[in-house]
């Protein structure tokens, strides 16, 4: 961990802090609700989160803004958490653990064009992982946008290809062969692929 964090309702003295902390950011483009989960792989573990409204601002208020937090749960609870329809109305703190506390709160709703950053927290050293899914949800945080080639520029020897295209994908939807793409005219085949960004982070 390296700031303290502000939790609305929580003047506990439980020490919130960014411990092994995960960072997402993401838009919306269609508001509504949003659900997601949170499943640990060792059901036995505990995550929380925290939610931010980060429009228009420095990504880093997330540690000194307090009018930015929009839902979160830090119950001491392990196993599922995230957001539902039948979620708490109000964020679970820490330190009032008794192994009942929601660990669902209920979906927030989105504002379209506002941009939001997600921290899912460990407080155990012990990482074991999760998966992250959202659906359930109305609001719409994937781009509408029909992916398309943007830019091409060929290097001087005329080997490699630097592709840019006008909004991110998905790593998985590329494959290592380069299927995805060919040459007009076919003058010779496509024999690899492969993104910038695919070792730190999902597109």
């Amino acid at each position: 961990s390296s700031n303290d964090l502000f939790v609305p309702g929580c003047a506990d003295g439980a020490g919130y802090a960014n411990k092994n902390p995960f960072w997402y950011k993401f838009t919306c483009y269609v508001s509504g609700t949003l659900a997601f989960v949170i499943t640990p792989k060792d059901l036995a573990d505990d995550y929380d989160w925290q939610l931010y409204d980060v429009t228009g601002l420095d990504p880093n208020q997330v540690f000194t803004n307090h009018n930015i937090i929009v839902s979160g749960n830090w119950a001491g609870n392990p196993g599922t958490t995230g957001t539902s329809a039948s979620g708490s109305d109000n964020i679970q703190c820490a330190s009032s653990y008794t192994g009942n506390e929601p660990r669902f709160a209920k979906m927030p709703n989105l504002i379209a064009g506002h941009e939001y950053i997600l921290l899912v927290s460990h407080f155990t050293d012990s990482q074991s992982g999760y998966s992250l899914t959202f659906t359930g949800g109305s609001a719409v945080i994937t781009d509408p946008k029909e992916p398309h080639l943007e830019k091409a520029t060929p290097d001087c020897d005329g080997k490699k290809i630097t592709l840019k295209l006008n909004k991110k994908m998905k790593c998985s939807s590329l494959t290592d062969a380069g299927t995805e793409f060919g040459l007009l005219p076919a003058i010779t085949t496509v024999v690899s692929a492969g993104a910038t960004n695919c070792n730190s982070s999902f597109d």
